[in-house]
């Protein structure tokens, strides 16, 4: 097993348990479940991408 696999087993684990978890709590479609976890990814991915660039401009 690759890495770029592994890493993809890792996002459909998430992405699964959060569809079911979000789903459970707010008894809603699993098409509105994706639509809230795509939002939380690009969240995350934003502040990861936010810490990442305070990292770099401290380095300067």
């Amino acid at each position: 097993m690759s890495l770029e696999d592994n890493d993809e087993l890792n996002y459909l684990s998430t992405k699964a348990k959060f569809i079911q978890k979000y789903m459970s709590k707010t008894s809603c479609t699993y098409e509105v479940a994706e639509r809230e976890f795509h939002h939380w990814i690009e969240g995350l991915m934003d502040s990861r991408i936010e810490l990442a660039n305070k990292m770099l401009n401290a380095k300067l």
